[in-house]
């Protein structure tokens, strides 16, 4: 069986595609993956590091131009992309990410392919899922890349949808159910369904926020079908040893 080393001669990168709309918290996101409170180094098209305060979005192109990669100096081997949300009259932004995926599905190095995605969705009751998101899931994509849906933000997604009189315990209850109906059930409707999903509560500072990254970095893990990039995805994170000795041993 490979060794982490040998895995990581043959793959330098782990490229991650994080979709989402405006406040859906991919940075605080990303920053917990990768441990860490600094800003992204942000690359051009020559792989030049960016200065990320002085990058300014733009009309055509800016921090989210999905084709210009990001990373964070204390876990460089993960590279992300990042999209803007599908919102009303965002079909061009669909395209591009259609395209992007497209474009990595066709890379010959495995270091420029696209290895997974990371859907995430703010849990608004009142806005659960966008015509240009169902069209995400219902839409042939190019290859085999796994989509991991991401539910930000559910403790304000409890608020929603429980009474204040109810007990902790019942309120969280009813709220999962009230997430089951209202997104997990219709995204596993569509033809392209999430390989798996999960809910995020609010990203403390304090270490309990790493029990969530945990789930996402496994649900990431098994979603993939190649065994040396589920190591490499693994061991490359750099916040749970017990991890990347789990899967090392399978």
């Amino acid at each position: 069986m490979d060794s982490v080393d040998n895995i990581q001669d043959r793959y330098k990168h782990f490229r991650i595609l994080v979709i989402g709309r405006a406040n859906a918290g991919k940075t605080t996101l990303l920053k917990r993956v990768c441990n860490t409170t600094e800003e992204p180094c942000v690359y051009d098209e020559e792989n030049q590091n960016l200065v990320y305060e002085q990058l300014e979005p733009t009309a055509d192109r800016g921090i989210h131009d999905v084709h210009r990669p990001f990373a964070f100096a204390s876990n460089p081997q993960f590279i992300f992309h990042d999209s803007p949300g599908f919102e009303q009259g965002g079909e061009r932004e669909l395209k591009d990410v259609q395209q992007f995926i497209e474009q990595c599905g066709k890379a010959t190095e495995v270091d420029d392919q696209l290895h997974a995605i990371w859907f995430c969705m703010v849990t608004d009751a009142s806005r659960p899922l966008l015509e240009l998101e169902e069209r995400f899931f219902n839409e042939k994509r190019y290859g085999n890349v796994p989509v991991i849906a991401i539910f930000t933000k559910f403790d304000d997604f409890v608020i929603q949808t429980t009474s204040r009189k109810m007990k902790k315990e019942k309120k969280y209850e009813m709220a999962k159910d009230v997430l089951n109906q209202k997104f997990e059930e219709p995204l596993n409707s569509f033809q392209f369904p999430p390989k798996a999903m999960l809910y995020l509560k609010g990203m403390p500072d304090d270490g309990d926020h790493q029990k969530q990254v945990k789930e996402l970095i496994e649900k990431t893990a098994n979603s993939l079908h190649d065994p040396a990039l589920k190591l490499l995805f693994v061991s490359i994170q750099q916040n749970n040893l017990e991890l990347c000795m789990k899967y090392a041993i399978k």
